[in-house]
C-alpha cells in the first residue's frame, strides 16, 4: 500500500474509538434505516477527511479505489488454484485470474469489478472473488478490462465480450459446463451486455459486434448495477449524496468513460432503454437501499421480467449502500448479504 491509499487506510486506522464503535454497533439495530455499522463508517470517513474519488486525479483515484477501503474488506480466503491469463492486445484479449476454490461444482462465473468504466482492478476485488468462489463453489474468472479515459467506450465492452469468448472456448479445460457472468456496479453494467449481445444478437450486431455464436449465460449477477447512463432515475439525486456513492462522483466518471458522447449515445448504450427485449437470461439482481443507482435496478428487473419472460430474483438490501462486497470484513450486513447471494450463485451454477 502506497501514496494516497495508504494515507486513507492510516486515517480509518487512527481513529481507534470510531473503529470499535464500527464493529461493536449490533447489526440488528437501524439508525433512520440505515445500518449502523454503516453509518459509523460514513460518520468516520466524514471526520477522517478522506477526498472524494472525482476531486482527485486519474492515478491518485485509482490508489484510492484499490487500497482505501482495505480495513474494511474480509481476508483473503485461500484457493485450490489461482490461474493468471495473460492479456493479449492483439487477439483482443484482456488478463484475468481465475479463481479455483477447494471445493467447487462445475459452474465458472465471469465476474467484473466495478469502478465507473474509470477506477477498480482486479486486485481491488481479489478478496471479494475468492470469497465468492469459496462460498458459491464456482470458479470465478476475474476480468482486467480497460478503464477510462485512456480507453473509453466502448474497450472495456470489447475485452469483456472478448473474456465471454475466451471462458466459452476454456470452459472444457476448466471442467465447467454452466457459465454465468456477474459483476458489481460498472462491473454490472458489463454482465448485462453480455446478457444482450449473446440472447437478442440480432438486435446488437451493430453496438456490440463480436458476440455472433457465442452462447448466452445460464446466469446474470447483477450486484447494483449501472443501466442507465442519462443518470436521471429520482434515486440519483435522492441518495446521490452521503453515502459513498454519490451523484456528483458518477458524472465524474461518465465524463471519463463516454469522452463527448452525445447523450443519445449514451441512452442507446444503457441496458435499460434497449429497444427490443425478446429474451435473456435468468437473472440475480443484488441492490442496495441507499444506492443511487437503487431505482433503475428496479426498472431493469421488470424489463427483464416482463417483457423478456426471464426468471429473475431482486435481492434487495434496504440498509446498505453502493460498494459493500468490498466491505465485508467490517460490516457484518454487508457479509450477511453477500453470503446470500453465495448461496444463490451455488444453486444456479455450482
Amino acid at each position: 500500500m502506497n501514496g494516497l491509499g495508504r494515507a486513507a487506510a492510516a486515517a480509518l486506522l487512527s481513529q481507534p474509538r470510531w473503529i470499535s464503535r464500527l464493529l461493536r454497533a449490533p447489526a440488528a439495530a437501524r439508525a433512520g434505516g440505515l445500518d449502523p455499522q454503516l453509518a459509523a463508517l460514513l460518520t468516520l470517513q466524514h471526520r477522517a477527511g478522506i477526498p472524494a474519488i472525482e476531486t482527485l486525479p486519474i492515478a491518485g483515484a485509482r490508489r484510492l479505489s484499490d487500497e482505501g477501503l482495505a480495513p474494511l474488506d474480509c481476508a483473503p480466503l485461500p484457493m485450490a488454484q489461482l490461474i493468471e491469463v495473460a492479456g493479449e492486445a492483439a487477439k483482443g484479449r484482456p488478463a484475468m485470474r481465475i479463481y479455483r476454490p477447494l471445493r467447487r461444482g462445475r459452474g465458472l462465473l465471469v465476474y467484473f469489478h466495478g469502478g465507473g468504466g474509470v477506477i477498480g482492478s482486479i486486485d481491488s476485488h481479489d478478496a471479494w472473488c475468492r470469497s465468492l468462489a469459496h462460498h458459491a463453489q464456482v470458479q470465478v474468472a476475474s476480468v482486467e478490462y480497460r478503464l477510462a479515459p485512456e480507453d473509453p467506450h466502448p474497450a472495456a465492452i470489447e475485452d469483456a465480450l472478448a473474456a465471454w469468448r475466451w471462458a466459452v472456448e476454456n470452459a472444457p479445460r476448466l471442467g465447467a459446463t454452466r457459465l454465468g457472468v456477474g459483476g458489481d456496479s460498472f462491473g454490472g453494467y458489463l454482465a448485462a451486455l453480455i446478457d444482450q449481445a449473446t440472447s437478442r444478437p440480432a438486435h446488437h450486431s451493430a453496438t456490440l459486434p463480436g458476440a455472433g455464436g457465442l452462447p448466452p449465460p445460464a446466469l446474470q449477477a447483477l450486484i447494483y448495477p449501472l443501466v442507465d447512463f442519462t443518470l436521471s432515475s429520482p434515486s440519483i439525486e435522492g441518495n446521490g449524496g452521503g453515502y459513498l456513492l454519490t451523484a456528483s462522483m458518477m458524472r465524474w466518471f461518465r465524463g471519463h468513460y463516454w469522452a463527448g458522447a452525445t447523450a443519445e449515445q449514451q441512452r442507446a448504450a444503457s441496458p435499460l432503454f434497449a429497444k427490443a427485449m425478446p429474451s435473456a437470461a435468468p437473472a440475480l439482481l443484488v441492490l442496495a437501499g441507499f444506492d443511487p443507482l437503487i431505482d433503475e435496478g428496479h426498472a431493469y428487473a421488470n424489463r427483464l421480467a416482463d417483457e423478456a419472460g426471464a426468471a429473475v430474483e431482486v435481492m434487495e438490501h434496504a440498509d446498505l449502500v453502493h460498494g459493500f462486497v468490498v466491505m465485508t470484513g467490517a460490516i457484518a450486513r454487508a457479509r450477511e448479504a453477500c453470503l446470500q447471494l453465495c448461496e444463490r450463485v451455488r444453486d444456479r451454477l455450482a
